[in-house]
């Protein structure tokens, strides 16, 4: 269990709020400085593999390493899911070890993509995971066992675990407690796990509180932090295991504020370019995805790609823009697909949108243009 203590965070007041004795909440503790680090532009021309070389001439977009075509042949979406495809407002999860791709997409549930994304079929789940949507989610393997996964649903205001068979799930309701007086206050938007016995569950419709969850039982600890002091829409939370801190996407902000878990304090403020409204990021080694439902001056939502440890914006890829994804108007989620070993080693970017919906793939190609 996750034992936490008063945290304090930055020019954005962040409170954080505990059960007192009598079960009313305890009094927000102060705020400190937590500085917001504009991220500059710096364009890389080398990167963590070999992408493979563009041989037929067709759109690109990025820059220097960075670059990436549509792969418009791959996550195909199913004949049955079709109607409900421009309602999509999901989630992206990715379980490297049986290639396989999860797609949240509501009134539908699961949909998963295999063979390298060239295959994909709707997941026969429990029936919560068609009732309301899936919004954000996060996977964990386990040895011996089937991966872990947690999954928000805005909708119907619940959080939901099961493994990757996706039957008999269970379901965590609305906290009743803290700062929350009733379910309609509460509309979580994304979960990320800690390990396979503590996640944090993210209020980002809602009361825009991010909390820590056990699962083994499934229930809130008891701690509120945030607010809309905090961000007016915490959208997504990513946890990174190499250095034990929490990313939480600060949508309407345009910002990604970092909490290191053990010592129990806020760290930087990364700031995206100013109109960036990012849903949520994704890591892979030094970097990370910042998929956005808007970019500067309101145009189509761009992916970022950062590098984490320079703290430095190394990519801008515009699906809509630059790669024909006439739908991709606002990007929601986006994940790493890293696939092959050595020389055949090659790297997607598979994504969804809303508004209107839909999925699409994106691959990393060496181009000189």
């Amino acid at each position: 269990m996750l034992k936490l203590v008063a945290i304090t965070a930055a020019v954005f007041t962040t409170a954080l709020v505990s059960q007192a004795h009598d079960g009313a909440p305890a009094p927000a503790t102060p705020a400190s400085t937590n500085q917001v680090v504009p991220m500059k532009f710096e364009v890389e021309t080398k990167g963590p593999v070999k992408a493979p070389l563009l041989k037929v001439s067709q759109p690109v977009s990025g820059q220097g390493y960075w670059k990436f075509v549509a792969a418009t042949n791959l996550v195909p979406v199913p004949a049955a899911a079709c109607n409900h495809l421009k309602g999509a407002h999901g989630t992206i999860i990715i379980d490297p070890d049986k290639d396989t791709v999860y797609w949240g997409l509501q009134g539908v549930g699961w949909i998963g993509f295999s063979n390298h994304l060239a295959d994909s079929w709707i997941i026969q789940g429990d029936p919560m995971f068609s009732h309301g949507n899936l919004h954000g989610a996060d996977i964990i393997h386990r040895r011996g066992k089937l991966p872990l996964v947690a999954v928000a649903d805005n909708v119907d205001g619940q959080v939901y675990l099961s493994d990757t068979s996706f039957q008999h799930a269970e379901k965590l309701d609305w906290p009743a407690a803290g700062p929350y007086k009733a379910k309609k206050e509460f509309h979580p938007t994304d979960v990320a796990f800690i390990d396979k016995k503590d996640m944090f569950v993210t209020d980002g419709y809602g009361k825009a509180y991010v909390m820590p969850v056990t699962t083994e039982p499934l229930k809130y600890e008891g701690t509120f932090m945030g607010g809309k002091e905090f961000s007016q829409t915490p959208h997504g939370v990513t946890y990174s295991a190499s250095d034990k801190t929490l990313f939480v996407s600060a949508r309407p902000e345009g910002q990604i504020k970092r909490w290191l878990v053990n010592k129990h304090k806020w760290l930087e403020t990364l700031g995206l370019p100013a109109g960036s409204t990012v849903c949520d990021i994704d890591l892979w080694g030094d970097y990370a995805l910042a998929p956005c439902l808007d970019g500067p001056d309101k145009k189509p939502g761009p992916i970022y790609i950062i590098n984490l440890k320079k703290q430095t914006i190394v990519g801008t890829i515009r699906p809509k823009e630059d790669l024909c994804y006439t739908d991709a108007q606002h990007i929601h989620d986006a994940a790493w697909y890293v696939t092959g070993k050595g020389d055949k080693q090659e790297v997607y970017i598979v994504f969804t949108n809303w508004n209107p919906g839909g999925v699409g793939a994106l691959k990393l190609v060496n181009a000189t243009n």
